[in-house]
């Protein structure tokens, strides 16, 4: 009985140091993923300001209704 509770033993432990491994390099793709996701943000930001005006481009990223308006060209 002995022999088969380590053997058990010895096999759950296997078990958790696989799936704290894989834990362990999910956490690191996640953490590379949101930081490719915060660099594409940042692109997005630039090209949003870059077509409309500041303050109408402020109020689509907080996700505001933006009315209509004539702007003049200078």
């Amino acid at each position: 009985m002995t022999l088969s509770c380590l053997a058990l033993s010895l096999w759950y432990a296997r078990k958790l140091g696989d799936m704290l491994s894989k834990m362990a390099k999910y956490a690191q793709r996640l953490q590379v993923k949101s930081m490719e996701l915060t660099v594409e943000k940042r692109r997005a930001d630039t090209l949003l300001c870059q077509m409309l005006p500041k303050e109408v481009a402020e109020q689509l990223k907080m996700n505001h209704e933006v009315k209509a308006e004539q702007l003049k060209h200078e």
